[in-house]
Formats: structure tokens, C-alpha cells, sequence
């Protein structure tokens, strides 16, 4: 019978390895592994060796994607106050008169019915300057209504705005002192290529009014009926160009803008908000707006009588001087 040191040397195949001896499990291993060998069982011995090399392989790889994954820059959570920071405005309301004054004149209107009803005396435009602060009204711009409409900032009761279209000089003359008078901010919406001409507001003028706290917006380049333009660079041209124009000369940011003949449509008014301006402003359909309503707004024309302007701008149902004012645009030159 073969000693313990003679069967590890004949097993082992080397009788220098008695250290192996002294492993009674590893030697049990050895000894299956050439069993299997004998038995033709390669691939059992393949498999072994892959398994003793990688234990769990798969668990390497779920700890990598784990890994990659904790790398990974994931979108910020929006806190709830965040989010409720970031929604849409509160759909909001507000009865604010727009007056709209075109010619103003120091005697009577004479011409056509049309040039009649766009214009105000000197005089009654005084009487309604007037009429508006002794009954607590209080005259703000379109900035504070859009800021309304924005961010709710709170306007003041019985607030009104007053504006002027087309730029004729006659508003800078027997307008302007009145305004002064009451430090009332009104908005001239003024026409590009008519500065300067006769019977025009001037640039020199421009800068008074701005000198005395008006306001001053766009009323296009020429006075086109914008809801008629196709050619979006023309529709282009008259929006975005006549505020470029009036910003480069003024050196002041001109964000209100008024609609020639209160005639727009959807692409329009989308030109003017891409243009970057706060309000535009329709013609003659009422006083009540809605934050929805801010490049469409809604304005009275107003007649040159009191009692028509008291009822204009009264609380009932509004009545206006029409839905437009059908005249032809301005012409340079006319008073």
C-alpha cells in the first residue's frame, strides 16, 4: 500500500510537491479536474476556469450600468412653486378707455363729414382734459395696462388712457398745453415718412413731447391697411421697421403701437408682438380688455361733444363713434 507522500507524488506527477499534500481539498480538486480531463470534459474545465476568473459577470455589468447611469446629468426637478411661477399669466380684465384724437383744431371742423368726425376743438378738448379730473380719473399708459395684464401691478380707480394718431401738428399745438396743464402721459402714434412735413409733428417736436412725459409709439411707415398686406417683408417692413426708425432717432424704446384705420388680423398682430412691442392698440369697439386682448386692444373715438364723451367713457354699455374711421389716410400738407 502506497505511502500518503507516494500517492500526492503520483497523482500530482511530481514527487517534489509534498507541500500539496499538506491541502487535502486542493489535491480533492486536482483530482477531479484530471478525472475530467480523462473523462473527455474540456468544456466543463473551460467553464471553471471562466467561472473562477469571473465570479459573477453579470453583476460587473449591472455595476457598470449602475455607475453610468449615477453619472448621467438628469433634468432639474421644477419645485411646485417653480412651476407655478413659470405658468401662463392669470387671464385678467380690466374697463379702461382708450380715447383716440386725430385732428384738433381751433375752430370748428369744416370738410367732409369723415374729417368732421376726426376732429376735436381746442375747447372741448379742454372741457374732457378737464372733465376727466374733476371726476377722478386717472390717465395711465399702455405700459401700465400691459404690466396689469403681465404681472398684475394694480392700477388705479377709474383709469383711462389717451392717445393720438397719425402725428399731426395741430395735437402738438392745441393739444399738448392742455396735457401739460394736468400732467397727464399721452401716447402719439405717429407715421415715419410723415415726420417733418408740413402740417406734421417734427422730430424736434417729438423730443418736446418726450421732454414733457408723453409717450411715443408707431402708426406704421405709410399708414397702409395692414389686415391687406400679403407680402409678409411688407407687413414686416411697416411694423418692425417704423419702431426702428423712431427708436434710432429718439434714442427711447417705443413699445406701443396703433393699427392705420384699426384694420389688422391675426398675422398682423402676431408681427407686432414678434416685433417686440407691449400693446397695439385697434380703434372704436369699446372699453373693456382682457390680458388676451393686449395687441388688439379696443379704444373710443372721441366726438367732439361732451355729453357723447362723458357717455362714451361712462360705465354702461359704450357706445362708439364708429368701428373705423373710414377717412383716407393722412395727407401731407392737409390741417
Amino acid at each position: 500500500m502506497r505511502s500518503r507522500k507516494e500517492f500526492c507524488a503520483a497523482e500530482l506527477g511530481s514527487p517534489s510537491t509534498p507541500r500539496s499534500c499538506e491541502k487535502p481539498t486542493e489535491i480533492r480538486e486536482v483530482m477531479r479536474l484530471n478525472r475530467l480531463l480523462t473523462d473527455g470534459g474540456l468544456w466543463a474545465v473551460g467553464l471553471l476556469v471562466i467561472v473562477g476568473l469571473f465570479p459573477n459577470p453579470c453583476a460587473s455589468l449591472a455595476a457598470q450600468q449602475i455607475t453610468s447611469s449615477a453619472e448621467e446629468p438628469k433634468p432639474p426637478t421644477t419645485p411646485a412653486t417653480a412651476a407655478h411661477e413659470q405658468a401662463p399669466p392669470a387671464r385678467r380684465t380690466a374697463r379702461v378707455p382708450i380715447l383716440v384724437y386725430h385732428h384738433v383744431s381751433q375752430s370748428d371742423p369744416e370738410g367732409s363729414s369723415a374729417l368732421r368726425r376726426l376732429t376735436v376743438t381746442a375747447d372741448v378738448f379742454a372741457q374732457q382734459m378737464q372733465y376727466l379730473q374733476d371726476n377722478g380719473y386717472h390717465v395711465i399708459t399702455f405700459s401700465d395696462l400691459a404690466d396689469y395684464f403681465d404681472h398684475g401691478t394694480e392700477l388705479p380707480t377709474l383709469p383711462v388712457i389717451i392717445s393720438f394718431d397719425d402725428g399731426w401738428e395741430t395735437q402738438f399745438e392745441y393739444a399738448l398745453p392742455s396735457l401739460e396743464k394736468y400732467h397727464y402721459p399721452a401716447t402719439f402714434f405717429v407715421v415715419t415718412n410723415y415726420i417733418g412735413r408740413p402740417g406734421f409733428i417734427s422730430w424736434p417736436q417729438l423730443q418736446t413731447l418726450l421732454t414733457d412725459g408723453m409717450r411715443i409709439g408707431s402708426h406704421t411707415r405709410s399708414h397702409p391697411r395692414l389686415a391687406k398686406i400679403k407680402d409678409p417683408e411688407k407687413l414686416w417692413d411697416q411694423i418692425y421697421n417704423s419702431k426702428t426708425i423712431l427708436e434710432t432717432q429718439l434714442k427711447t424704446s417705443v413699445e406701443e403701437f396703433a393699427y392705420p384705420y384699426g384694420s389688422y388680423n391675426p398675422k398682423a398682430a402676431a408681427a407686432v408682438k414678434q416685433a417686440g412691442y407691449r400693446a397695439g392698440r385697434g380703434c372704436c369697439s369699446g372699453i373693456s380688455h382682457t390680458s388676451s386682448d393686449i395687441f388688439t386692444l379696443k379704444a373710443i373715438m372721441v366726438p367732439n361733444d361732451m355729453e357723447k364723451f362723458i357717455e362714451y367713457i361712462g360705465a354702461g354699455g359704450v357706445r362708439t363713434a364708429g368701428t373705423e374711421h373710414s377717412a383716407g389716410p393722412p395727407q401731407p400738407g392737409a390741417r
